[in-house]
């Protein structure tokens, strides 16, 4: 691992509210001395909502991570038009994206309680600081790539100022569509396309690494006001997503997209091409390619027992 004087710089762009895996990330992100969280930008849908549910969490967390820049950004995707196009055809049953209400949303603090956001647009508070940091900050993409494309295509020079990309996104054993790329294919074609040297943690990986019982009850019997919140957004989670009876556990897509900059050695990487399918019948699916010089790495296996337990006492310890 880093030490804390060398700690790398990451930027984190999330859908935060929809699932808790983006709240335990930045969690980690926090938790993690051998990381700098130099900001955030929010993606896909009330953006400035979920600005204000990660501003909660840093101001939970302390003053310090309350200097953090907070930035709403792209609330549209990109795809807006081939998304109608095929809610309208007979082989694509599931329609548009539904956005669902984002019930974490309850633990946001009102915006008057809170630092004004960054008075810029995500795409371009990340670009001003690749600008001013050209080469040192990695960005993590949690949710859509609507804000990475965007950034590519409004500011292609800007490409060269990305050392690398770590993604969760994908899914590549399973034949399905992934959430994070479902939501905007077309951007996400755009960031596999660019070139930049990206890791990537396919939805397999999350759902290998899930917290038992065990391990939430430890996160619900913890008094700190970060482990009271995070607590309070797992059991918002359930509640909205699953119903009665059912004991779903908490994924850790998103914090391994993380852990990837703690601990590379944890996961077996592939390197290769990823696409993203626009056959009607594949539609939003991915695809990996083995290519010895190709820009991607994927994660195909993770050794579950330590990545999780080293994961989940890092977020706990906050």
């Amino acid at each position: 691992m880093k030490s804390a004087a060398a700690a790398q710089s990451v930027w984190l762009d999330t859908d935060i509210g929809d699932d808790t895996d983006d709240l335990l990330a930045l969690a980690l992100i926090c938790a993690s001395p051998e990381l700098t969280l130099t900001g955030i930008s929010t993606v896909f849908g009330q953006t400035r909502d979920r600005a204000r549910l990660a501003q909660t969490f840093l101001a939970t967390v302390g003053s310090s991570a309350l200097r953090t820049p907070v930035s709403a950004g792209c609330g549209h995707e990109m795809n807006c038009a081939m998304d109608t196009w095929m809610s309208q055809q007979p082989f694509w049953p599931n329609g548009p994206v539904r956005r669902a209400p984002i019930a974490q949303l309850a633990c946001a603090r009102p915006a008057a309680l809170l630092p004004p956001l960054a008075p810029t647009h995500g795409v371009d508070a990340l670009a001003t600081h690749l600008r001013e940091h050209s080469g040192e900050t990695i960005p993590i993409a949690i949710g859509a790539l609507t804000n990475l494309a965007t950034l590519l295509l409004r500011y292609p020079g800007l490409k060269k100022t990305i050392p690398r990309l770590v993604v969760m996104a994908g899914e590549f054993k399973t034949p399905k569509w992934e959430w994070n790329v479902r939501c905007d294919p077309v951007a996400a074609a755009c960031v596999f396309d660019s070139g930049i040297p990206i890791a990537v943690i396919p939805w397999e990986i999350g759902m290998t690494c899930t917290i038992s019982r065990l391990q939430l009850d430890d996160l619900f019997a913890q008094r700190t006001p970060t482990g009271r919140l995070l607590a309070r957004a797992v059991r918002l989670w359930r509640k909205a997503k699953y119903t009665p009876g059912q004991t779903a556990m908490p994924h850790l897509f998103d914090p391994m997209a993380v852990a990837v900059l703690l601990r590379p050695e944890w996961f077996e990487w592939r390197r290769g091409r990823v696409t993203v399918s626009f056959a009607p019948e594949t539609f939003a699916h991915t695809r990996f390619a083995p290519d010895a010089k190709g820009p991607h790495r994927v994660a195909w296996a993770v050794t579950t027992g330590p990545a999780v337990r080293t994961v989940w006492r890092r977020i706990l310890s906050l």
